[in-house]
Order: structure tokens, then sequence, then C-alpha cells
């Protein structure tokens, strides 16, 4: 989860209140964070619990030098799978932080990410979602709206709503990014040409992506912007498309960017045509990209050598689908598996399906086949000309014996 900046960030808030017997016990922060990171998330657990009671008997419980290790503290519980744990800490740590920062300081926004990962971890995406929002509400407020040194801020909140398919309020925020980079670097600067990619990105995930269980369930709007009018008109299609051209339009300006920028940024634009079946549009980006690309064979063969899928959207793993809605059975899932031998044409359309194999039979196959059906490709190109080829799609799953797919 984003935010997740080292516990000894903290060692600048804490260092001023820390009385100097505290430090001859051996804590070390960096020390257990690298314990940690090798799992050993019990011990550092009991040695943060030791250090918060060393703490308490010394100075009570609020002095703000019991920020570090109770966030050390929940970051182990986190570690360990207990969500619910790693809440009380990293909650009673934030209260500490406010007692020395003020309700709206800064410093507590490490402490509002760790919260918000254990909260979603615990299901409860909603009080997840309120700590982002809130995080970034601070932020704001400190910088203002104009400030370049808000971006970093609407990059974590954007990361987070495209997590959980919260596509609208995540453009919001590209725009208020494109806005920023446009007032304040040159119109080329990679800054600004990086985020109109994401922002036009969006929209292909919004229309062609793939949701994902477990995510969203919760209302979401970015604070201190208005929301849309029920007027809004313009369409997703346009304003990618837009977009899609502006990066290409700016990266062939830029002074920075050569034959491999272009030619990705042409492939990208591509792509967004062939998905709306604009077929002689995009096989023009592609053919130009496949030109640019003449000196980089490596990259040129990834992109070109066999059909790649714009749109593959596999069913649900049938194992996990149980498990989700609380009916999967007792014992170990087993391994299933389905193969198809596709026929796609120059144009990117699936016109064949060949089943090689589905191991067991009757679970999955129709759901693939019906998957494949619907997939658009980028077609392989020969000699810069796309070329009709076949491909095995491979798909590998978990299921429970008895219980079919979702």
């Amino acid at each position: 989860m984003h935010g997740r900046t080292g516990v000894a960030a903290w060692l600048l808030v804490c260092a001023a209140g820390t009385a100097a017997g505290e430090a001859a016990d051996g804590f070390s922060v960096p020390a257990l964070e690298a314990r940690l990171r090798v799992g050993e998330h019990a011990d550092v657990a009991a040695a943060a619990t030791e250090r918060v009671a060393a703490v308490e008997a010394q100075h009570g419980r609020y002095h703000r030098s019991l920020a570090e290790p109770l966030q050390l503290l929940g970051d182990a519980h986190l570690a360990g799978g207990d969500a619910e744990a790693a809440i009380a800490a990293f909650d009673r740590a934030k209260h500490i932080v406010r007692i020395d920062d003020g309700v709206q300081g800064l410093a507590q926004l490490p402490l509002l990410y760790r919260e918000a990962e254990a909260l979603a971890a615990s299901g409860d995406r909603r009080a997840a979602n309120d700590r982002h929002e809130l995080a970034y509400s601070l932020k704001l407020r400190r910088f203002g709206a104009g400030d370049p040194q808000l971006i970093a801020g609407l990059y974590q909140l954007v990361d987070w709503y495209r997590h959980h398919h919260k596509y609208r309020p995540a453009q919001v925020l590209y725009r208020h990014i494109v806005d920023l980079a446009q007032a304040h670097y040159p119109p080329t600067d990679p800054r600004t040409i990086e985020a109109l990619a994401a922002y036009a990105d969006s929209f292909r995930e919004q229309l062609f992506g793939v949701r994902r269980v477990g995510r969203g369930g919760f209302r979401a709007w970015p604070p201190g912007h208005p929301e849309d009018p029920p007027w809004r008109t313009e369409s997703s299609y346009f304003q990618g498309r837009r977009l899609f051209r502006e990066v290409l339009a700016l990266t062939e300006a830029a002074a920075h960017a050569g034959d491999v920028e272009v030619a990705e940024a042409a492939v990208a634009l591509g792509d967004w045509h062939l998905l709306h079946y604009e077929y002689g549009t995009a096989m023009r980006h592609y053919r130009r990209a496949w030109r640019l690309l003449d000196g980089e064979r490596a990259l040129r063969a990834e992109l070109f050598e066999r059909p790649t899928p714009l749109n593959l959207r596999l069913p649900r793993d049938p194992a996990q689908a149980a498990e989700a809605r609380g009916s999967a059975p007792g014992g170990t899932p087993r391994d299933g598996l389905v193969r198809l031998a596709l026929t796609i044409t120059h144009r990117g359309d699936v016109v064949g399906r060949r089943t090689l194999a589905a191991e067991p039979p009757n679970i999955m196959e129709f759901k693939v086949r019906r998957a494949a059906k619907f997939t658009r490709y980028r077609p392989l190109l020969e000699g810069g000309e796309p070329t009709a080829h076949g491909l095995e799609l491979v798909y590998r799953y978990r299921y429970y014996p008895g219980y079919g797919g979702d």
C-alpha cells in the first residue's frame, strides 16, 4: 500500500523527546525493520511492545517518543496478519503525533497510510478510503491547490482510486496533476508527458480492464474538487483519444525523446484505435512504430513478433470465487487447465477457437472460450505488415471438486 515510508522518518519527530536512558536498551529501529523484512514479525512485535512499556513507565502514556515503537508494533502486527491489532497500534501512534504536531500536521501522514493499509486488510475499505482522502486533504490544506508540491499526494490518492476501480475520481486528480505540470514545467517536460500518459491509460483501463474481486464497495470523491454535474457529456472514447494523441504529439516535440519513446506512444494510440475497431488508423500507427524500432529489434520483437491481447478478460479462479463467497469446502483445491488454439486475423480478431485440453472437462472451458472470443489482439507484424497468426492460450486455475466456476 502506498505511503509506507520508513519508521526511521519518525526519528526527526521523536528525537527531541527521547530521554538519554531510552537509547541504552539496544532498541534499534533499522535493525528491527530489517528483521521485519525477513519475516520475524513476532520477535519485532515483542521488542516493540517491550519498548512501549518501558517508555510508558518512564514518561507516561502520551509521550511523543511512543509514536516510533507503536508504529513499528503496528507494522509487525500487520506483517503477521493481525490487522485489528495493527489498526489499534497505528491509531494510538497517530493520536500521540497529533498531540505534538496538531490535528492538521503532516507528521501523521505515514500513520494514516499505514492505518489505511490495515483497514483495507481487515475488509473495511470504506474507512481505508477515508484515511487516504484525509491524508490528501491535509496536503491540500498545507500546500494549496496550485503548488506543485501537491503532485506527490495527488498520485498517492490516484493510485488508491485506480486500485479500487474508481476511475472518474482518479481522472479528476489526473487533470489536476496535468494542470499543475503544465503551469510549472516546460510544455514537453517528461513529468507532464508521464502524467498525460497515465491519465490516458486510466480511460483504457476503465473501458477494457479487468475488474478484480475484493476492491471498491465505497463511495469516493477527492476532497476539494467539485463533483461532476449531471449534464457532463464528453465520452470516455473522445477523452481517451484526445489524451493519447496529445501524448504522442508532445513526445514527438520533446528534445529528450527518441525513436523508442515515439514508437511506444504510437503503439499506445494504435491500441486505443484497435480496441474501438478503427483498424486502418491503428495499423497506420503500428507500421510507424515498427519502422521507428528498426534499430531496437528486441523491443520491436516484444511488441510485434506475436499477437498481443489488449483486453483479455479471463474468468475468476473458481476456488477464489468459492472462498470469497464463504462456500469453499474443506480440503485442498485441485489444479485445472484449459488450453485453446486460437486463429487471429491480421485485424486482431479471434475467428477460430479449438480446445486442445480441458482438465477436468466442463468446468471452465466454456468461459475461457467465451473470453477468448471477445478479445482483441494487436496483430503480428511481418515486414511491417499485419499478418494472420495462430496462438495458444493457456489458462490455469484452482477448483474444489464438486464446485464449479463463479
